[in-house]
């Protein structure tokens, strides 16, 4: 899921819902109407007919259509968002990097959030079990609710039960005019109390654009932290090492990996939180906004896009802030890339000495073991970077903090070869 704003990702695709939020650098900005309320379009739904939910319980955007127009119509805009590009070639390390891994051989793109149920079809991947339908069909979530089970069932079975992708009961469930809401228990239990702190359009996003993992025996998602405060690279790091987790295994040189997953809500409210979170915005604001319809009512605008693409955002809200926004994401994010480029290259020597090691015999087992720690450390680090949809724009001190303490593993371990 990358691409939120323009830049490395050639492509705006959301994979799952809507990412968080943008820049750093602000003192005095605040949203002036936030749009996680969401209840501007349904001031003028006075009486209407609940439609009827499907035969999975719940309400499809088509059934909505009559009663939000103009929220139906700016979400099939996200058909628009397709056609990815191929990671694997883009970033020809992660080749190397997470070998061993399905992700080194097919990563695209993703294509926008209306897509969500196609891409999990097309992907080279080919999982297994239903739990990869966590945040990709929220007819999954419900059968899912009620039989925890299904986690570890035939995904192509379940898929053909189900037939709708992200859409309206992800954010609302079958209640649009109540705001909005975070469906998937696991990620509303990690927040905890501290869901106070989150604006609703945030939690929401966050659901699903956060960093998980399945420790458990039914395979169901959980979040290696719990509270805000441990929300953090470093802690979800010490988390992961004390339970012994392993995403893959290096097949050539033996290190035990952890595959970071798309961490754009840690990176925006995960410890100190990004300066944009402390003042109060949310996911929504930012990759969503309001707009006027053809009659000047105010809505939310449905199609998930890079606020970098909405001139009517910038020019109503960004502008206050930012002289040119787009000419400080491109410098933050130019920084972000050239490092994870930079560091990835040192990753792949890394990797390839290490393999050389094993192949010859030329290091005992315990030195050896320290260097794949040290492996382990610095790609996860890289990773949680890397992955993170907004090349380093979402919060731009973490991610430089992050990288230095990829780099400074990845310089440790190659000193020692």
């Amino acid at each position: 899921m990358k691409a939120i704003f323009a830049s490395k990702k050639t492509r705006l695709g959301l994979s799952l819902t809507c990412i968080c939020v943008l820049v750093m650098g602000l003192a005095a900005c605040a949203p002036q109407q936030p749009s996680e309320d969401a209840n501007k379009g349904a001031e003028s739904v006075v009486d209407f007919k609940i439609p009827a939910a499907n035969e999975n319980g719940i309400i499809t955007a088509d059934a909505w259509q009559e009663v939000y127009p103009d929220e139906y119509a700016t979400y099939k805009q996200n058909e628009e968002n397709k056609d990815p590009g191929d990671y694997t070639q883009i970033y020809p390390q992660i080749q190397t990097i997470w070998a061993g891994s399905a992700f080194s051989k097919f990563y695209a793109e993703p294509n926008g959030h209306v897509y969500s149920l196609t891409d999990i079809n097309e992907t080279g991947r080919n999982p297994k079990t239903a739990n990869c339908l966590t945040c990709k069909s929220s007819e999954f979530i419900l059968k899912q609710n009620a039989d925890p089970t299904l986690n570890t069932s035939d995904i192509q079975a379940m898929k053909a039960q189900v037939s709708e992708p992200i859409s309206c009961y992800d954010c609302h469930e079958n209640s649009p005019a109540e705001g909005a809401k975070a469906i998937r228990q696991f990620f509303v239990n990690a927040v905890g109390d501290d869901a106070s702190k989150v604006p609703e359009g945030a939690m929401s996003c966050g659901q699903c654009h956060n960093e998980y993992l399945f420790p458990n025996e039914n395979k169901s998602a959980e979040n290696p932290w719990k509270g805000l405060a441990e929300a953090t690279p470093e802690k979800v790091l010490a988390y992961e090492n004390s339970i012994n987790y392993v995403d893959h295994t290096n097949p050539t040189n033996g290190t035990k990996q952890l595959k970071v997953q798309h961490p754009e809500f840690e990176t925006m409210y995960g410890g100190d939180m990004a300066p944009m979170a402390k003042q109060g915005y949310s996911c929504s604001d930012c990759h969503m906004g309001t707009t006027k319809n053809a009659d000047g009512k105010e809505f939310d605008n449905h199609n998930w896009s890079s606020p970098l693409d909405n001139e009517e955002l910038i020019a109503n809200d960004c502008s206050q802030c930012h002289a040119d926004i787009k000419a400080e994401v491109a410098a933050k994010q130019k920084v972000a890339i050239d490092r994870v480029n930079s560091i990835g290259n040192k990753l792949v020597t890394l990797n390839n000495k290490l393999s050389e090691i094993v192949a010859n015999g030329s290091m005992g087992e315990d030195q050896l073991n320290k260097l794949r720690d040290l492996n382990r450390t610095a790609q996860f680090y890289w990773d949680w970077v890397m992955v993170e949809n907004s090349d380093g724009a979402h919060n731009s001190a973490l991610a430089q903090d992050t990288l230095n303490k990829s780099e400074a593993a990845v310089d440790q371990a190659l000193a020692q070869i």
